[in-house]
């Protein structure tokens, strides 16, 4: 099961109409223009809130660019979950590739370019509170900083720290209404949640983890994009774990432990859940491609198999799929 599972449980709106799609998200998020750059529409809003936080996950489909208001009485943070996004605001311009984050307070303008496929975890982050935490840090000049700055692209190894964050943050909240106590503890976690934003607006460099560590975090983020970069060249092609686990220096072991760590799942099945996403996004563009040559060409040759793993995954057969692509 994926880390950020209970966020994507919570599908608060799914369309394939462009008139819908502007008004669900500028109600959401913030009015803006929107313009299309491709025809497969497949808009998909999930959210979590706690009493101060709102974290979103939203995909488009096609390519599209973005053209907000300037955000009001809040900064937006962007993760890019799959795919990545350009961000230009205020003169400064800011590419964001899969796997980074981006702090974004525009001031004057603001545009975004959302590659195909492109999905983004965004947090929404109310100034209140960052102006609070500041307050309580007794650094109320890195809440001045952060409104001051229109984007800040955080580095690849503070990136994997903040999916750290926001999964914990996911996990908790998802199951606040199953576990009693909690509202404390999410409290606490919203207020860490700032703080950690505001430390990287800080002049003065805030990791004080001795430099072997600090060689660790950078080295496990470059052998996640390496996994992440070997899985997409080879969703057409044979892998064994002992392949997969040569392309990132590991031993069979640790690409278990690592691949449970961040995805929660073995790696062939990570492996396995990302050639069911690219058959989905062939099957939707192309409602009237061969089936079976799909799969097989994806490393399925039992098709009963293939069909349960589909529906598992994406709570529908691929026939489903099939004729919701040709009616939208």
């Amino acid at each position: 099961m994926s880390l950020f599972a209970p966020l994507h449980e919570h599908c608060i709106f799914r369309t394939r109409e462009k008139a819908e799609t502007h008004a669900l998200v500028a109600n959401e998020l913030s009015d803006h223009f929107l313009r299309w750059h491709g025809e497969r529409i497949d808009t998909r809003l999930c959210k979590l809130d706690t009493a101060r936080l709102s974290l979103y996950s939203l995909q488009y489909g096609s390519e599209v660019s973005i053209y907000p208001e300037v955000y009001d009485q809040f900064s937006l943070v962007h993760f890019s979950l799959n795919g990545g996004i350009e961000v230009a605001a205020d003169g400064d311009t800011d590419k964001v590739a899969q796997g980074r984050v981006l702090v974004s307070t525009p001031r004057k303008n603001i545009n975004l370019r959302w590659s195909h496929d492109s999905e983004q975890l965004i947090l929404r982050l109310p100034h209140d509170l960052s102006c609070k935490v500041a307050r309580a840090l007794d650094q109320p000049s890195l809440h001045e900083t952060m409104l001051r700055t229109p984007g800040l692209l955080l580095p690849e190894e503070t990136s994997v720290f903040w999916r750290s964050q926001l999964s914990a943050f996911v996990a908790l909240e998802g199951g606040k209404n199953r576990i009693k106590g909690f509202e404390p503890w999410l409290s606490h976690v919203e207020e860490g949640i700032a703080m950690f934003l505001l430390l990287q607006f800080s002049p003065v460099p805030v990791n004080s983890a001795p430099p072997e560590r600090a060689r660790t975090v950078v080295q496990f983020g470059r052998r996640l994009e390496r996994l992440h970069a070997f899985a997409y060249a080879h969703l057409d092609r044979p892998v064994t774990l002992t392949t997969m686990a040569s392309a990132v220096a590991l031993s069979q072991r640790q690409l278990n432990t690592l691949c449970h760590s961040e995805f929660g799942q073995s790696p062939l099945a990570w492996l396995r859940g990302l050639r069911l996403d690219a058959i989905r996004r062939s099957l939707v563009a192309d409602p009237n491609a061969d089936l079976s040559d799909l799969a097989m060409l994806h490393g399925f040759f039992h098709l009963g198999r293939f069909s349960a793993f589909y529906r598992a995954r994406f709570g529908e057969l691929p026939s489903h799929t099939r004729r919701a692509a040709i009616s939208g």
